[in-house]
């Protein structure tokens, strides 16, 4: 999650391994730590809290050097994502997952983007956007970002919901784009560049809605979830109304509004969101946050909470044409 702050993006080298991203294999990466993974297909359940710890295992390993933005840590967590991608069966929009752009401090990066298209000939063409970004802090003389909560948490749950909804016996009926932002940190330069530039064949005018996850693995900090942009009379309110009487472990609080991450340009764009997110009072932004801080058994919850809604606006009867037409309002300064 960007810092508004502060918004400069710390740079770190990595010595980091080669990612092993074969389908078929169970092999680790050379030099990550005893969390880390390969972006292997065998990886159990979609919600099974180990996947979700191996996952964030890797991705805040600190041989990733805090995935700065245009780093060797961040080539090699895009590499990850996108081997994912491709052992779920998401189409790439186009001959890769990766969506190029330099940021604007002048580094190389890319969106990974993954596609589940809809089942249904009447809505089909309607896209909800499942994102997280991939990018965090590097490392400075203090020690290394490794950004486990921030926000290995949001891509281990976007690529949990992946799974879950690739795995269906039926596609879903609207068409599903997961996508992983790069810099995020640096000023929403991912987001930005998705926005401004829609892939091939996803249009932002036929993009209905968008589901933001970005620090949600702080559960037990304050003992809420914040779904934020799900105020009254909105799709999201309406979509996870259907399903939070399933999860009782979970507050969730809906009457706040989100400013600071990738949803901000979608909803520019006119497009309605919900923006997941976890507050983190000790870690935020800190070399602190770490694997072994992540709230495992409310992350199953949430990605299962996330699924659930994910489901509801892919196959259910609200209307997102109609919200979409009426657009995405901003929080107001």
């Amino acid at each position: 999650m960007r810092d508004l702050s502060n918004t400069h993006t710390l740079r770190g080298l990595m010595l980091c391994a080669t990612l092993v991203a074969g389908c078929d294999s169970t092999s680790q990466a050379d030099d990550a730590g005893d969390g880390a993974e390969s972006a292997t297909c065998d990886q159990g359940g979609a919600f099974s809290e180990s996947a979700l710890r191996a996952r964030i295992g890797f991705l805040a390993d600190p041989a990733l050097a805090g995935r700065a933005s245009g780093s060797a840590g961040d080539t090699t967590t895009r590499e990850h994502i996108a081997a994912r991608f491709e052992c779920l069966g998401l189409e790439a929009p186009g001959d890769t997952y990766e969506q190029p752009f330099k940021d604007s401090e002048g580094s190389d990066t890319a969106n990974v983007i993954g596609v589940l298209p809809g089942s249904d000939s009447e809505l089909s063409d309607e896209i909800i956007v499942v994102g997280a970004h991939h990018d965090h802090l590097g490392e400075d003389d203090t020690g290394v970002y490794t950004g486990a909560n921030d926000n290995a948490s949001g891509v281990a749950t976007m690529l949990a919901v992946a799974q879950a909804m690739s795995e269906r016996e039926t596609a879903p009926r609207r068409t599903l784009v997961f996508v992983a932002f790069g810099a995020e940190e640096v000023d929403l330069d991912g987001s930005t560049h998705y926005v401004e530039h829609p892939p091939a064949g996803l249009p932002l005018a036929q993009t209905v809605f968008m589901v933001n996850l970005d620090m949600v693995g702080t559960y037990e900090a304050e003992g809420v979830l914040n779904a934020l942009d799900a105020g009254p009379d909105t799709v999201a309110r309406a979509a996870l109304e259907a399903v939070m009487g399933d999860f009782p472990g979970l507050k969730l609080n809906l009457d706040d509004t989100g400013d600071s991450s990738d949803s901000v340009n979608f909803c520019e764009a006119g497009v309605p969101n919900v923006f997941f997110h976890t507050p983190d009072p000790t870690c935020y932004h800190e070399t602190c946050d770490t694997a072994d801080n992540v709230d495992y058994p409310h992350l199953v919850l949430t990605a299962q909470l996330v699924s659930a809604m994910v489901e509801v606006l892919a196959d259910g009867d609200l209307d997102l044409a109609a919200s979409r037409e009426a657009g995405c309002t901003l929080p107001m300064e």
